[in-house]
């Protein structure tokens, strides 16, 4: 045949529902996947942002505590300063104060010398020469007294001849308004001392036998 037929035919396969609900592709595989390409559940900027939140807050914090470690620092050293101050002014204190109490002893004791000097110049001073003197006694004896007196002083001495005893002597002594000798010191005995000897004179000192110990006249205790 020269002029042939050609005849082209399409072939076409009906399957079944059931077949393609149970086929799929053929190159998957169905089931879970493996464990170690499981995929993340929660995002990553979920985790990120709570982290920087918390890191900033630390910051925040140690930056504060540095803040007030330093000035506690500072505040520690200026106390320490100011307590040095003080306790170097309280020692400064001290020493004037130790100073100005050795001051005061000193001039203290330079005041006693000076004041026992003055007295002594001041009795020197107030001495008088020996003279002779009659007292007028006759209010109660009747009679003139002739007496040596001196003066050492704001005291005068008078030396009666009379030869008398201790009581004798008392009353002639009150008789003229008097009083036997009392001696208040070492500087006043010592004056007296060259002035009586070589003779004897009766002192208004006496001793108690009751007490037992010597007293003036005035019942003051001796010191001598």
């Amino acid at each position: 045949m020269s002029d042939e037929e050609i005849t082209y035919a399409t072939v076409r396969f009906h399957k079944s529902s059931s077949g393609l609900q149970n086929g799929g592709r053929p190159n998957e595989t169905q089931g879970p996947s493996e464990a170690g390409h499981r995929k993340c559940s929660v995002p990553c900027y979920l985790i990120a942002i709570p982290l920087g939140i918390l890191c900033s807050v630390l910051l925040v914090t140690v930056a504060l505590l540095g803040k007030h470690i330093f000035q506690y620092s500072q505040e520690k050293h200026e106390l320490q300063n100011t307590l040095n101050n003080l306790h170097q002014e309280y020692s400064t204190m001290k020493n004037d104060s130790h100073l100005r109490e050795e001051m005061l002893r000193n001039k203290s004791i330079e005041f006693e010398a000076l004041r026992k000097q003055l007295d002594s110049l001041n009795r020197r001073q107030n001495r008088c020469y020996g003279e002779t003197k009659v007292l007028d006694c006759k209010q109660r004896t009747g009679k003139r007294v002739e007496v040596q007196w001196f003066c050492f002083g704001i005291k005068c001495y008078y030396f009666f001849m009379d030869n008398k005893r201790w009581n004798g002597c008392s009353q002639t002594c009150q008789d003229c308004s008097l009083s036997l000798l009392k001696i208040d010191d070492d500087d006043e005995l010592k004056f007296l001392q060259p002035k009586i000897n070589p003779n004897s004179f009766w002192i208004g000192l006496s001793y108690d036998t009751r007490k037992r110990n010597w007293q003036w006249i005035d019942n003051g205790p001796s010191k001598l």
